[in-house]
């Protein structure tokens, strides 16, 4: 059986509008297993939270200077750019010059027929969508506070590799998937997800930060099991795979799933 862990717990779960729940499954080679929905399935921990205060994403694609493959290189255009026929004679020139005219027309784009600079902006790397999610945690009780620990620990420890059968090996990092949900009220938007992240594709989890206790509060304060009486917890996801848009589909979809040829999006 999977593991499972909510905050807050009780009734206060009940007062949640929209929760989000981190999944997370072992690292596969199988593309249909390395897709949004191949995550859910056979995923070992799911976590549940509140979405968080201010809930957004950036998305940066790399972009490189490079020359047009169909700009004026080498054509009656280029020649023309450069100055003319160098060391031509001017009557040359003129009686070259309409079918100059009609070459360049064939060779070179409408854009670029009388510019010297024909590079232009190549996309090298789609984006990878990066997601940070802050938590505060303050149990009202001695559950919430074991419920608060447990999460904590389970998101630092599977963002870790795991240890192999082979000696002195590990096994790649666990693949994630997130999913946003509604309360108890239902809602009239089929996918809440899109609506509140973008569509974030399988993740890996880059970074755990934890700090007990309110930074503004002088004194450690803790409940009587020990535990804090706050904690609070960053997380940083970054998609793992870059993503492609398929129009049939309007979705963007990993390359995993452009491989599978499925879209594995859990609902």
């Amino acid at each position: 059986m999977a593991y499972f862990a909510q905050y807050p717990l009780g009734s206060y779960a009940a007062e949640q509008p929209l929760w989000i729940n981190f999944y997370t499954a072992p690292y596969s080679l199988k593309n249909f297993e390395r897709t949004r929905s191949g995550i859910v399935n056979r995923s070992f921990g799911r976590i549940r939270l509140p979405l968080p205060k201010e809930p957004g994403y950036s998305a940066n694609h790399d972009f490189a200077q490079s020359d047009n493959p169909v700009g004026p290189v080498l054509s009656m255009g280029g020649v023309a750019n450069s100055g003319g026929f160098g060391k031509f004679d001017t009557l040359f020139d003129r009686t070259l010059q309409p079918a100059q005219f009609y070459s360049e027309k064939q060779f070179a784009t409408s854009t670029y027929r009388r510019f010297s600079n024909i590079t232009e902006l190549s996309m090298i790397s789609e984006a990878r969508k990066t997601y940070q999610f802050d938590y505060i945690f303050a149990p009202h009780n001695a559950s919430e506070s074991v419920a608060v620990e447990n999460i904590v620990a389970s998101f630092r420890k599977w963002s870790y590799p795991a240890i192999a059968d082979f000696p002195e090996r590990t096994y790649p990092q666990n693949l994630w998937t997130i999913v946003v949900t509604k309360g108890s009220q239902p809602s009239s938007f089929e996918n809440l997800t899109e609506v509140w992240l973008g569509e974030p594709l399988p993740c890996v989890l880059q970074s755990v930060t934890v700090k007990k206790n309110d930074r503004v509060d002088p004194i450690v304060r803790f409940l009587p099991n020990g535990a804090s009486s706050y904690t609070l917890m960053s997380l940083v996801f970054v998609e793992f795979e870059t993503g492609t848009f398929v129009p049939s589909a309007n979705y963007i979809w990993s390359k995993s799933e452009v491989s599978y040829n499925t879209f594995g999006y859990a609902q």
